[in-house]
């Protein structure tokens, strides 16, 4: 039998909030998702891929410059 550990919980915006951080740091240059992951795990620890993805789907905050980067929206 496979016991799952439970999921673990995070506040709400934490790692949209760390990426716009992060791509705040480079001055709104872009940045791919790799990059942004490799910035932001140490801080908040892992986050499945599709977590990035999602919270980069944010038009508010998020412009997509091609396949996988990203900037922030001027």
């Amino acid at each position: 039998m496979v016991t799952e550990e439970p999921r673990q919980r995070h506040p709400h915006g934490e790692l949209k909030a760390a990426i716009r951080e992060y791509l705040a740091s480079k001055g709104g240059g872009p940045a791919s998702i790799s990059e942004i992951k490799a910035a932001v795990e140490p801080k908040l620890g892992k986050r499945p891929d599709s977590s990035y993805r999602s919270s980069l789907q944010d038009e508010r905050y998020f412009e997509r410059v091609s396949r996988g980067v990203f900037k922030l929206r001027g």
